[in-house]
């Protein structure tokens, strides 16, 4: 039980159980329309904690126990291929995101989140499960855009054009 109380990841936890409930009591002083969204999520993010804090608790064990029958390891050094294809992936994923802010600057919200969403499945999916990862990117858009926009009322990005 002593170990639990010394971890990094206990303290953190405690640290964000505060955190949210300093932002949870800060949005009562906000309007009704302007309070319930950040309310909304302090309260799914103290309950999330709290959850996270009593499985510490409730799992016997602890970290040493998960890894306690690894092998130790050795570094080994990264190929010049391995590089490469890490710094094209680093690259790829700037190019998505900044495409996809610039569509939401011409065309708006649902231009911006699209391009994200399906730039980073294109680029980064498997090739045989492209057609399903465009689907996937489509439902994410179209339910951000009904959370946010349609059901909390939040005012979308609109483009230039």
């Amino acid at each position: 039980m002593k170990e639990k109380f010394a971890s990094t990841d206990f303290w953190c936890k405690l640290a964000l159980l505060f955190v949210f409930g300093a932002f949870y009591l800060l949005a009562r002083s906000f309007p009704q329309e302007s309070r319930q969204f950040p309310q909304l999520l302090a309260a799914i993010s103290l309950l999330l904690t709290v959850v996270a804090l009593a499985a510490d608790f409730v799992r016997q064990g602890g970290t040493r126990g998960e890894i306690g029958d690894v092998d130790d390891t050795e570094l080994k050094p990264v190929d010049a291929e391995t590089k490469s294809a890490r710094s094209r992936r680093f690259w790829q994923a700037w190019a998505i995101l900044l495409a996809s802010a610039g569509a939401g600057l011409a065309g708006g919200f649902l231009y911006s989140v699209i391009g994200l969403f399906a730039g980073f499945a294109l680029a980064f999916g498997s090739g045989e499960k492209r057609a399903g990862n465009l689907l996937i990117a489509a439902a994410l858009t179209a339910a951000v855009w009904f959370v946010f926009g349609k059901l909390m009322g939040v005012p979308l990005m609109e483009g230039m054009l």
